[in-house]
């Protein structure tokens, strides 16, 4: 029973040492790691910036003025049509098939 119990511990041990060991990162690599990160937050901040510069300069721009509506009549007296001709809203679709 000792023995099993020893030999338990012993196992339990020697495992914990191996995954201690085994998923540990140097120091340079934490170091490099932390360095990547803070070059990463600094691009970040700066993308921000940007952004924000470029929202400020189209919130500055003035708006176009809308075109003036232009109110068309056409005669479609003959012209194929597929639908109601006396609809209220009229499409017509001008091509050149050339």
């Amino acid at each position: 029973m000792r023995r099993g119990a020893l030999l338990a511990f012993l196992t339990t041990v020697v495992i914990t040492l191996w995954a201690d060991l085994a998923f540990s990162q140097p120091v340079d690599e934490l170091n490099a790691l932390k360095g990547d990160i803070e070059g990463l937050k600094e691009g970040q901040t700066a993308a921000q910036r940007d952004l924000e510069e470029i929202r400020s300069l189209l919130e500055a721009r003035p708006t176009a003025a809308a075109p003036a509506r232009e109110e068309v009549v056409l005669n479609l007296d003959g012209a194929p049509v597929k639908g109601d001709r006396k609809a209220a809203v009229t499409l017509v679709d001008f091509t050149d098939y050339q």
